[in-house]
């Protein structure tokens, strides 16, 4: 079950342009790589001979990161901290041309900054530098305001929740009722502890784990997902989830398909060598292909296909259309 090539080339054209707004916690993502060799004497651990060093978007930096690079605008509403990796990450966003206007300073935590240390391209350790936890009210209001001002002109509004303190329930109520009024989708990359911050949201897109945690009940087989996510649609009052399923593909439940769903997607990907970051890639380019009028399923298929290329790159990665296409141009060949 996959899009033929002319009909991803139609949507990808129309999405280019379109504005999809992204609010969430910023990170930057930092990679060490080098090569192994051997044992420490001091400690039974081996000892990484650090080659190159490399710093990405992360976070929902990494959901505008793949709107830019799929043909979309995104609009990026957080916060960011004047710090060393603050500063570094706002250059990360300039380079690649993604709108710095919706961010608010929030001097009362430093920039959360997750490194992987790679020894033989295998990740091997990674370290976590953050201070999650609320936001105080002037950040919040801040945050309000960027998204009263960017949802007007949006196709859609994804919300990337890593639960480090920007998604609350207070912006979480104002992306309601601002896309309530305006009749915007909202889709959210959920995290279980704020499943009850999500109701009314126009589409979810948890992993099977977070399906389970949020449901309270199982979630692996294909019975079990699409009960689960039924019974997830009408506890949040939902109007669809598409579960990420790692190797077993996607699910897609939608509300308004009646007897014709659940859909049943089957992976894309040839070789898996990093899902870092797959979640962000799936999530922008559904809300991407969403804010262009496609519906659910053709944008849950074509988010699938940008997941199968991007867990065969290294680290936290982007698709480009001319990479999607080169895809379908192969599967068609075969």
């Amino acid at each position: 079950m996959r899009l033929e090539r002319s009909r991803a080339k139609g949507l990808l054209d129309r999405l280019k342009g379109r504005k999809v707004v992204v609010l969430g916690d910023l990170m930057l993502d930092e990679y060490l790589f080098g090569e192994v060799n051997r044992i420490s004497p001091e400690a039974p651990v081996p000892i990484v001979r650090v080659l190159r060093e490399r710093a990405v978007l992360g976070g929902a930096a990494n959901v505008a990161a793949n709107l830019k690079a799929i043909g979309a605008e995104p609009v990026l509403v957080g916060t960011f901290q004047n710090d060393t990796a603050g500063r570094r990450l706002l250059d990360l966003l300039v380079q690649q041309e993604i709108p710095v206007e919706g961010l608010v300073l929030d001097s009362s935590r430093p920039t959360i900054i997750k490194t992987r240390i790679m020894g033989q391209q295998q990740q091997m350790l990674r370290l976590d530098r953050e201070e999650p936890g609320p936001m105080d009210g002037e950040a919040i209001e801040g945050l309000v305001a960027s998204l009263e001002r960017a949802v007007s002109e949006a196709g859609a509004v994804v919300v990337s929740d890593y639960a480090k303190g920007v998604v609350g329930e207070e912006v979480l109520g104002a992306v309601r009722d601002l896309c309530g009024a305006t009749g915007i989708p909202w889709i959210v990359d959920p995290k279980p502890a704020h499943g009850a911050f999500y109701r009314g949201a126009s589409l979810l897109t948890p992993n099977t784990r977070e399906l389970a945690e949020l449901a309270g009940q199982p979630a692996w087989t294909d019975e079990e997902v699409v009960r689960a996510g039924a019974r997830l649609m009408e506890a949040l009052e939902l109007g669809g989830v598409l579960v990420t399923r790692s190797e077993r593909g996607m699910a897609l439940l939608d509300a308004a398909s009646g007897s014709e769903g659940p859909w049943l997607i089957p992976t894309e990907a040839r070789e898996v060598f990093d899902v870092s970051g797959a979640g962000d890639t799936v999530v922008a380019v559904c809300a991407a292909a969403i804010a262009a009028g496609a519906d659910w399923k053709d944008a849950a298929m074509l988010a699938n296909a940008a997941a199968g290329l991007v867990v065969g790159k290294m680290g936290t990665a982007t698709v480009t259309p001319a990479e999607l296409l080169g895809r379908y141009q192969e599967q068609q060949a075969n």
